[in-house]
């Protein structure tokens, strides 16, 4: 799957558990029945067939996670108001399908008795059954973008404590900024749209291709809650960053407490990368643990053999080409190996005062 692909190439772990919400209907039914039997929920019929909505006036509480009060809601702005809803803010639990939608058959019983609907089930109820099957009824941290908030966290959150009876979802809430490129919202009828496959394959953003662990660490440079812009100065910011550091080794021992503070303090990756610049200067030998911990550690590429003499005999060329002051041709050599990922940096011998050129291969 592409998507792994991808997300592989910036270092994040594998997931324990990918679910399916088609493979959790029943667990959405059982939750929805038990909304019902609790006075939390309650079966309808609107303008597209029978339904089970959520009662929002049914929690005292409902609004707190995005500090909106209930009656200070605008009827209308987010929801629709339609005469079937007790509250126009009462959102679908299980909807009715029709004959050329994809649905299930769900059975409910409510205080006029039982009756079966052939549905689908609404936005919010996939998330609080999955979960609770897999991480438990009230689990450590919920992240989402700061769109999520309202109206589908506040919902996860009503229908999932209603559901079980308790007075959280889960310990902590973490919402992230927007993505943004160049100063401009990200999307597609900006014309701004970049997918992680053409970063990382194609020269669509900044003339050429970005390696994984330089676009992790632009987007570690910035805190989680904040807007990321993504930039090709920040990306070009990154890779200088990085190029400065170790490659490879390694992470043996524990992470220096300077970057596990920063980390402790609401996920500050902004203090954790400027800690972890500090410790590559300083030769520290917890660097590789530190690094490691934050997912951005620099591979080390290495060329086989005779791919090596081939560009050390390219390199010897072109400082011949130097001495004879055949700039083109210097310039020629210096630009079709940097076109192939080879870098060149040149200097002095500190003893003699020549020309030196050494290399190393650009991801």
């Amino acid at each position: 799957m592409r998507y792994h692909q991808d997300v592989a190439a910036l270092g994040c772990l594998t997931p324990t558990h990918e679910p399916r919400a088609t493979a959790h209907i029943g667990g959405m039914v059982a939750m929805i029945q038990q909304l019902i039997d609790r006075g939390n929920a309650y079966l309808t019929t609107g303008r597209e067939g029978r339904e089970v909505l959520f009662s929002v006036g049914s929690m005292p509480d409902y609004g707190r996670l995005s500090n909106r009060r209930l009656e200070d809601q605008q009827a209308g702005a987010r929801v629709a108001v339609e005469a079937h809803k007790r509250n126009p803010a009462d959102f679908v639990l299980w909807k009715e399908s029709a004959a050329d939608e994809p649905g299930w058959d769900a059975a409910f019983t409510g205080p006029d008795g039982a009756v079966t609907i052939h549905g689908r089930p609404g936005w919010h109820i996939e998330c609080s059954v999955m979960s609770a099957h897999h991480l438990g009824e009230t689990f450590d941290i919920h992240g989402g973008g700061l769109d999520l908030i309202f109206p589908h966290h506040e919902n996860e959150l009503a229908q999932s404590c209603c559901a079980h009876g308790n007075d959280r979802m889960a310990n902590l809430w973490m919402h992230n900024g927007f993505l943004q490129v160049e100063g401009r919202k990200m999307s597609k009828s900006e014309g701004n749209f970049i997918t992680i496959a053409e970063l990382l394959e194609t020269d669509k953003f900044g003339g050429r291709k970005w390696p994984g662990e330089v676009l992790r660490l632009a987007m570690l440079m910035t805190h989680y809650r904040e807007p990321i812009d993504f930039s090709v100065k920040r990306l070009e910011e990154a890779e200088r960053m990085l190029a400065k550091w170790p490659a490879g080794g390694e992470a043996t021992g524990t992470p220096h407490a300077s970057v596990v503070a920063a980390l402790a303090d609401d996920l500050n990756t902004v203090a954790a990368v400027q800690a972890l610049h500090q410790l590559a200067a300083a030769g520290a030998p917890e660097f590789a643990a530190s690094a490691a911990l934050l997912g951005v550690t620099k591979a080390e590429v290495e060329l086989a053999d005779d791919l090596a003499k081939a560009v050390g005999a390219l390199v010897d060329m072109r400082l011949e080409m130097i001495k004879a002051k055949n700039w083109p041709e210097a310039d020629r050599i210096r630009d079709e190996l940097l076109a192939k990922g080879i870098q060149l940096k040149d200097g002095k011998d500190p003893e003699t005062g020549e020309r030196v050129t050494t290399w190393e291969v650009k991801r």
